[in-house]
């Protein structure tokens, strides 16, 4: 998604664009090569795990995502399907919750990532909510957890979208909801946890982009009106929807509120669950 908007905004402003790929230490590495770049140039591609999640398990963490950025814009929802084996025999999240009580402490659910993601704390969510008796099972490899899941070794997924569909199209995996406040386009009759449970079990999975702090405003604005002007574009709509991601552009005000809510919310979550940092 970052170079497809990068080729976008090259295009848009007549300068290059380069996407600086800085993975490890879950955004962090990233985080902290872009907090002291106050350009107006340097911009970091913001997940919910980097702005909202790593702090509440790490009191170490090298960067502070609200005092050391600024919020540009919001970019999409990137869509979280929970899934399980047609070997299970569920077909909706209740059959499964009724399962799980059935069967104490054999119901796994796996998530990639460790616990500083959105597929692992949405397991959680359903756990302290709607009571489903879930164990966690972590994998370092998507490739790997949906091997075991389509083999047996393990019964619930969170994952997403665009990587599930053509297993779920080949008859060789299942989706039962999504874990988002809507349904996803690409998923239109496929119930959101919040509506198959009735309970607020919600983890939206987003990307965002931020400015160092001290970023001039008017360069952030005018990188907020260059993506809102790409995500409407048809052919990047497109493309997205592919990619199991759904552009939901808006202000910097609308980011910032977004980030401080599901910061209190995992914040919330992870204490009263009492979860430890890998």
């Amino acid at each position: 998604m970052a170079r497809l908007l990068s080729d976008k905004l090259q295009a848009r402003t007549g300068q290059p664009v380069m996407v600086d790929t800085r993975p490890g230490a879950d955004g962090g590495i990233a985080a902290v090569a872009v907090k002291s770049a106050t350009d107006g140039h340097t911009f970091l591609l913001g997940n919910a795990g980097i702005m909202t999640i790593n702090p509440h398990f790490n009191a170490r963490l090298p960067y502070d995502p609200v005092k050391d950025f600024m919020p540009v814009s919001m970019l999409v929802n990137n869509v979280v399907v929970m899934t399980v084996s047609p070997a299970l025999g569920v077909n909706s999240v209740k059959e499964l919750i009724a399962l799980s009580k059935q069967q104490p402490g054999r119901i796994n659910y796996a998530s990639v990532g460790g616990r500083g993601g959105v597929p692992f704390l949405s397991g959680q969510l359903l756990r302290q909510r709607a009571g489903a008796d879930l164990t966690w099972i972590g994998y370092a490899s998507e490739a790997q957890a949906r091997t075991d899941l389509m083999g047996g070794q393990i019964q619930v997924m969170f994952d997403v979208l665009a990587s599930t569909l053509p297993l779920v199209q080949a008859g060789k995996l299942k989706i039962i909801a999504v874990t988002g406040t809507q349904r996803a386009p690409q998923l239109p009759d496929v119930p959101t946890l919040i509506e198959a449970t009735g309970a607020g079990v919600e983890g939206v999975g987003w990307l965002a982009l931020f400015a160092p702090t001290g970023t001039p405003e008017t360069a952030v604005n005018a990188m907020n009106q260059h993506l809102r002007a790409i995500l409407a574009m048809p052919d990047v709509r497109e493309r997205l929807n592919v990619l199991g991601m759904e552009p939901v552009p808006g202000s910097p005000q609308a980011l910032a509120r977004t980030q401080r809510d599901d910061f209190v919310k995992w914040e919330r979550l992870i204490q009263d669950q009492k979860i430890l940092p890998q």
